[in-house]
């Protein structure tokens, strides 16, 4: 991906709009969150997407966490 450089205005409450041209290419969407990390370095930070988490999105899909470890013990104890 080739880099590119666009500029934003800091509005008085600062606040920022992203521009169009970043947003689509990284889809990010309004209400998206995103991580500032300053470098360090004077008048450097990135700016980082925060991409939903799919951890948990499974829960209770293959029954109780119970039944899962007595499936996982009735599995290993079949290994011997």
């Amino acid at each position: 991906m080739a880099e590119i450089q666009v500029e934003a205005t800091v509005r008085t409450k600062n606040q920022v709009t992203i521009p169009q041209l970043v947003a689509e290419r990284h889809g990010i969407q309004p209400g998206q969150r995103l991580v500032i990390v300053d470098l360090g370095v004077e008048d450097e930070f990135t700016i980082r997407v925060i991409r939903p988490s799919y951890a948990g999105a499974l829960a209770g899909v293959f029954g109780s966490t119970s039944e899962n470890v007595a499936y996982v013990r009735g599995e290993r104890e079949a290994w011997d």
